[in-house]
């Protein structure tokens, strides 16, 4: 950008893009919020009057303002809209859960490397209040030797949702939606595990998600004694 500030760029402005991304972004000093990718609606407009407004990925990777891309859309489409950026020249931010498979995401790694662009995954939960508490008190070695850590989400919600993400979809489902911030928290909190064991299980009628959905997930480990 000519004023020094990075041109950042979203795709979607549905939840993520306009509750999580475009205000940070918008006000983030270094950072200017140059396009949003909104296939419909004015909504983005409405909001965000100076920043242009693009109806499609072919539009906002032809805008050379934008030097970095985040990926705010349906989980199962990260895949493919990050691969086009990448190799369009620009960084990438991925909205969490970061792809459908393991696969597309070892894929995705090798494309940025190949283009040498950063490549990133958004995990906003980091910035919460509780977990940087517990942070805070596993470095000050208060808590002496730690043998298990517990952190679940609880929601009472016995029907299925109308989103994407109860949809029989790649990547949908709760386990790729909340898990992925507690499987994330885990990984930061206490580093790579020795081994890795889960329980999964369905608690709501005519779930029809490709992963099996839970209405609280909780994921327990334990350290070596």
């Amino acid at each position: 950008m000519t004023d020094g500030a990075i041109g950042v760029g979203v795709i979607g402005f549905g939840m993520a893009g306009e509750f999580f991304h475009a205000p940070i972004l918008s006000v983030t000093p270094g950072l200017k919020l140059a396009a949003i990718f909104a296939r419909s609606g004015e909504r983005a407009r409405e909001l965000y009057p100076a920043t242009r407004i693009v109806r499609s990925l072919d539009e906002l990777l032809s805008d050379p303002a934008v030097e970095v891309v985040v990926v705010a859309t349906p989980t199962h489409s990260h895949f493919a809209l990050a691969k086009a950026c990448l190799q369009a020249g620009r960084h990438v931010v991925v909205d969490k859960p970061f792809t459908a498979s393991s696969a597309q995401a070892r894929e995705l790694i090798e494309v940025a490397r190949s283009a040498n662009r950063l490549l990133s995954v958004y995990q906003n939960r980091r910035w919460d209040c509780e977990f940087l508490t517990a942070a805070k008190l596993l470095q000050s070695g208060v808590l002496g030797e730690l043998l298990e850590y517990e952190s679940h989400y609880d929601r009472y919600r016995p029907q299925l949702g109308t989103s994407w993400k109860d949809k029989d979809l790649p990547g949908c489902g709760m386990i790729f939606d909340l898990g992925s911030h507690l499987i994330d928290a885990a990984l930061t909190l206490l580093g790579v595990p020795q081994a890795v064991t889960a329980e999964v299980w369905t608690q709501r009628a005519n779930n029809v998600n490709t992963m099996p959905s839970t209405s609280g997930c909780t994921i327990r480990g334990r350290a070596p004694v």
